[in-house]
């Protein structure tokens, strides 16, 4: 009796902790594209929505390179580029003063990414081995 228990016990355990450990893989344009990308955590630390003026950052991969975003503050449109070195511009933004915000924080893992990975479906922004970001889609309504 005891043992099918403890079998059902062991399978449980293994397929959680086998969830935490997902391959992460590089995404290509249509994974990027697909969705509205909204932070989850910068440096490993989840973010919280009132320490944003205005909500989570986001980001919108377009075609062609383009990016628009908002930093929890400000909304910016700029460029980025997709190969061996993930690269990112933020281009013009506005410039709205947003006290407590952790927008720089924010802004500063943007600039330093230089590689992007999925894991399942977060997307992570790297340096080295080092997780920066890490996004989910934004829910759809």
């Amino acid at each position: 009796m005891r043992r099918p228990f403890v079998f059902l016990l062991i399978s449980v355990l293994l397929s959680c902790s086998a969830s935490k450990n997902l391959p992460r893989v590089t995404p290509n344009l249509d994974d990027l594209i697909a969705t509205s990308w909204v932070l989850d955590a910068i440096n490993k630390d989840v973010v919280d929505k009132k320490d944003y003026m205005k909500g989570l950052p986001a980001l919108n991969f377009r075609e062609k390179g383009i990016l628009d975003g908002m930093t929890g503050c400000n909304s910016f449109s700029g460029k980025y580029a997709l190969g061996e070195q993930f690269k990112l511009d933020t281009g013009a933004m506005t410039k709205m003063n947003c006290p407590g915000s952790d927008e720089e924080e924010f802004l500063e893992a943007l600039q330093t990414t230089t590689s992007l990975l999925m894991e399942g479906d977060h997307l992570l922004f790297m340096n080295g081995n080092e997780e920066l970001l890490k996004f989910s889609p934004e829910p759809k309504l």
